[in-house]
């Protein structure tokens, strides 16, 4: 047999990949929402600035006519206030005015307290137009001298950002913190998730140690009670020792799979008909002490089927399937069935894992391979997880549940590759 190098590309982790996603997602959301922020406030700004307009074309209509209507002057006034748009309308100098009568008139939406000297209110007034025209432009407002056609500025409307919108500029920054707030939460979370899954497989190795081991031991006490009753007969004392080194060669294999798992196996070409056969005479031959009377049986295409394998891995996936059908077998009677198909102009060889157990339902068919996931109340939930994980880490296969029936039994299928063509 030779050992064929296979060149395999790096896969994340599932929760590194979910992670990742989450991270992503994140980083589109809290840009769409900085871009539909921006845009809304580019809209409000162009409504204020309409306001604004509103205003000056108003002052400017009232100055070059002679029918003044101030009802409708003052109308104009309380919508621009309404608005909340603060505004500062100064004289042609640019001054503005201070008088107390004149607040409301001139002075829209600029809160400040009227009871101070008018000095000091002048100089908060100034400072509120440096800050508006560092936002917006001024609008003028003209008169045109009907005798001459001269045209002169008579007032400046100055105006500024309504405290709406202002909150509403604020908000990226708030949506940033909730947003950091967010994925904290979401790591901690997954930190959680994770650190328990790590315990669940930390506990699931310690009892899937114990579970491989307890079947060779079983075994071993067995033989050892076998021999001391077939002491004088040396032909029973021959087979008893030739079904003891199977058992300890069953824990080499064993000690050999859990050093394994981590690290990257090598891939050898095997029979896998021959491989397949092995693990079920082996598991047959110890099947009463398990329990029910349960057939085996094996169907194959082919009685010779290469495959780039690692056999003691994938003996260990085998058995956990096969072991898994068992428990699912309630009744007296039950039957195993691994049928095995080369499918050669697809270079696909499938090997199905077929039951008369209870049978999964819907929900469960993923489940199943979840590490922790398991239906018997002593159960560790962890044969499963690394049977998948074997196959298509290492094996770059497929392992899923073909088909499955409450009461009439499951059927898990793996695909490998015949050839050394890639993952299937």
């Amino acid at each position: 047999m030779q050992t064929v190098a296979k060149t395999s590309t790096i896969k994340l982790p599932q929760l590194a990949v979910i992670k990742l996603a989450l991270l992503v997602i994140s980083v589109l959301v809290v840009i769409g929402v900085l871009i539909y922020n921006d845009r809304l406030v580019e809209q409000l700004k162009v409504r204020e600035q309409r306001v604004a307009q509103l205003l000056a074309s108003s002052l400017r209509y009232f100055q070059n006519t002679d029918d003044f209507d101030a009802t409708l002057y003052q109308d104009v006034v309380d919508y621009v206030r309404n608005s909340g748009v603060p505004m500062i309308i100064t004289d042609r100098d640019n001054e503005p005015s201070y008088e107390v009568n004149t607040y409301r008139q001139f002075n829209i939406n600029i809160p400040f307290d009227s009871i101070i000297p008018k000095q000091e209110r002048l100089a908060l007034l100034k400072n509120e137009i440096v800050r508006m025209d560092n936002i917006y432009k001024p609008e003028r407002i003209t008169y045109t001298d009907p005798k001459t056609g001269l045209l002169s500025v008579t007032n400046y409307i100055h105006y500024g950002d309504s405290i709406i919108l202002a909150q509403i500029e604020r908000m990226p920054l708030i949506e940033l913190l909730l947003g950091i707030v967010v994925v904290v939460i979401g790591y901690l979370s997954f930190a959680y998730l994770k650190r328990s899954e790590q315990s669940n497989i930390w506990v699931g190795m310690s009892r899937e140690t114990a579970h491989q081991l307890g079947t060779p031991l079983s075994s071993l006490l067995g033989w050892t009670e076998m021999l001391r009753l077939n002491m004088n007969d040396p032909t029973g004392v021959a087979k008893i020792a030739d079904e003891i080194n199977k058992d300890i060669e069953r824990l080499n294999r064993i000690a050999t799979r859990f050093s394994k798992i981590g690290s990257k196996p090598d891939l050898r070409e095997q029979n896998i008909v021959l491989v397949v056969s092995g693990v079920m005479g082996y598991l047959e031959d110890r099947m009463p002490k398990l329990g029910n009377a349960i057939a085996f049986s094996l169907e194959t295409s082919h009685d010779e089927i290469p495959v780039l394998l690692n056999r003691e891995l994938f003996e260990w996936v085998l058995e956990n399937l096969i072991k898994n059908a068992t428990e699912s077998i309630e009744s007296q009677k039950g039957s195993i069935t691994v049928k095995i198909d080369h499918q050669e102009k697809n270079s696909l060889v499938i090997i199905d894992v077929i039951d008369t157990g209870k049978g999964l339902d819907a929900r469960r068919r993923k489940e199943v391979f979840r590490p922790g996931y398991s239906t018997k109340s002593r159960g560790w939930g962890l044969g499963l997880t690394l049977a998948k994980r074997i196959i298509e880490e290492y094996h770059h296969g497929k392992l899923f549940v073909k088909d499955s029936a409450l009461g009439k039994g499951t059927t898990f299928r793996i695909r490998l590759a015949s050839k050394n063509n890639g993952s299937v």
